[in-house]
């Protein structure tokens, strides 16, 4: 609505619905790209089920590509498909992931002091408080709107993914 108010309905109209189609399709792929290899990295380490690390007949991690495309289904049956619904899960998720990111850089650069380390230090440290506030910001100005299913879950997933790690190890020890 808003490309139509500025565009009218024009070439640049089209442009713009065709540039924003392009935009959320390479967000998509980056997630089925991505998240089947995190959960074969993370199966590898036994924090989720060894299942998630095996190759399927055309080379990619295929149980992590049915499992993220279930619950992307899942999550737009539930919101109804509304943007509004969907919107603050999305960005809730986005800027924490920013944060840890960003963290994760600051506490490598502290780590290993390589060449530049300070530069790189500072532009990560400034990236890990400004994604830290953001998410603060959109969790709690969103929160009612479905921002606190993001709040719930991470905590969940954490305990279950410690507690498959030390299922795990413990079968590892019996087996010892």
């Amino acid at each position: 609505q808003i490309a139509n108010h500025v565009y009218g309905d024009g070439v640049a109209f089209y442009l713009f619905q065709a540039f924003t189609a392009l935009l959320l399709f390479l967000a998509a792929n980056t997630s089925f790209a991505a998240f089947p290899r995190l959960a074969a990295i993370l199966a590898d380490d036994s924090f989720i089920p060894r299942q998630f690390a095996f190759r399927g007949d055309r080379l990619a991690f295929s149980t992590g590509i049915i499992l993220l495309g279930t619950v992307a289904a899942l999550v737009v049956i539930a919101g109804g498909g509304s943007t509004h619904a969907l919107i603050p899960l999305y960005a809730v998720g986005v800027f924490i992931d920013f944060t840890i990111s960003q963290s994760g850089m600051v506490k490598h650069w502290l780590t290993t002091k390589s060449s530049g380390w300070r530069y790189r230090l500072v532009i990560n440290s400034v990236g890990a408080v400004l994604t830290g506030v953001i998410a603060i910001v959109v969790t709690s100005v969103k929160f009612e709107a479905g921002a606190w299913l993001v709040v719930v879950l991470i905590p969940i997933l954490v305990g279950t993914m410690l507690f498959i790690r030390r299922q795990y190890d413990g079968q590892a020890a019996e087996l010892a």
